[in-house]
């Protein structure tokens, strides 16, 4: 689930935590009345939702600001705090587009290549592929315009639990027919996402979630980041389902490049001053490969290849899965932020919540406006 809402261009924020990606005790200073009304919105949140807890967390020029936690972890009363960890669903994809567009600065990918028919970067591995599925390239993947295997109630990734994923895989490509050529249509796609993952193991010969914590998520100080499974981890939240659906009933594992990591929201800032574009602090991807992944693939697109931007140059991504919702937003003046609750559910209006929480924050900070 993604929302497109109109987008003010900053955020505000509250007590500086140091440098991200150091052990720095910098600080600046953010005014008590500021803490107080940030705060004040979050205990809001809760109590209009319903949500056990939320957890925040804001950077702005590459130094992480504001990280705060509320309410609860589980249903035992346990106090939520900054270092817990939760299912970030969607916003896996653009940990997954970043770790393409590394291995796209490295010279061992392109992203024209394609992964079917001949030359193909995954034909063969999951039985004989149809012509129509030849034209597919890693783009289009990342773009949502890959044709097919849109997110509905058919969702190949989440209707065929009980398998592997090699097994749903196979029998999508072989039984899910694409609706539209490659690239003429823009569908958001999880099983498009779950692909590229495969991409990124066929290139790299490791399997994604090794590869992806040591070459992006180490550089950017989240290696502690992981993909999910159906217990509950150490510093992870417990999940309440809001509007349906078992929680741990979910297959993280199926998930992984589309929906299966698990962060706190100051990993996942962490990740998002290195991938910004901006040059405040050392990015891990070339300037023009993160510009890529904001770029659209056609002017009335939604999305661009791994994040949904806007006219204003702010890039986010929200997600939601049975007992979670998620939220994470770059923005044009130089603002990163993140914000998890330990509730969802399909249908749930929890991410776009979120979002608008994290953008009343904006003017709570004297001098951090556009």
């Amino acid at each position: 689930m993604v929302s497109s809402p109109t987008r003010r261009a900053l955020i505000g924020g509250g007590t500086a935590l140091g440098l991200v990606g150091s052990g720095s005790a910098a600080v600046a200073e953010v005014p008590a009345h500021a803490r107080y009304v940030i705060e004040q919105e979050a205990l809001a949140f809760l109590r209009n939702t319903g949500a056990p807890g939320v957890s925040v967390a804001i950077a702005r020029d590459g130094r992480l600001e504001y990280a705060g936690a509320f309410g609860i972890s589980d249903l035992t009363g346990q106090r939520m705090t900054t270092d817990h960890q939760f299912r970030i669903a969607s916003l896996s994809k653009p940990i997954t587009a970043t770790a393409i567009m590394r291995l796209v600065d490295r010279g061992q990918l392109s992203v024209g290549q394609r992964l079917f028919g001949p030359s193909g970067l995954l034909e063969g591995r999951y039985g004989p592929t149809y012509p129509a599925l030849h034209g597919i390239t890693v783009a289009h993947l990342m773009s949502h315009t890959g044709g097919g295997w849109i997110n509905d109630g058919n969702d190949p990734t989440m209707i065929h639990f009980g398998v592997s994923q090699d097994e749903m895989i196979a029998r999508t490509l072989a039984y899910a027919p694409l609706v539209a050529a490659p690239g003429s249509r823009q569908m958001y796609s999880n099983f498009g996402y779950c692909l590229l993952g495969r991409v990124i193991e066929q290139v790299t010969g490791e399997s994604y979630e090794t590869w992806v914590r040591r070459e992006v998520l180490r550089p950017c100080g989240a290696e502690a980041m992981r993909i999910g499974s159906g217990q509950r981890g150490n510093r992870e939240v417990a999940y309440i389902a809001a509007s349906g659906g078992d929680p741990y009933g979910v297959d993280m594992p199926m998930l992984d490049a589309n929906g299966g990591w698990i962060a706190s929201p100051t990993e996942l800032v962490r990740f998002l001053v290195k991938v910004d574009g901006y040059q405040s602090t050392a990015d891990i991807l070339r300037v023009d490969s993160s510009r890529f992944m904001a770029t659209r693939p056609f002017p009335v697109a939604d999305f661009g290849h791994g994040w949904t931007v806007n006219n204003r140059d702010n890039w986010w991504h929200t997600g939601i899965l049975p007992g979670t919702s998620a939220f994470m937003c770059r923005t044009r003046s130089g603002f990163c932020f993140a914000a998890l609750a330990n509730t969802g559910g399909p249908g749930s209006d929890l991410p776009l919540l979120l979002d608008q929480m994290m953008f009343r924050m904006a003017g709570y900070v004297p001098g951090w406006n556009p």
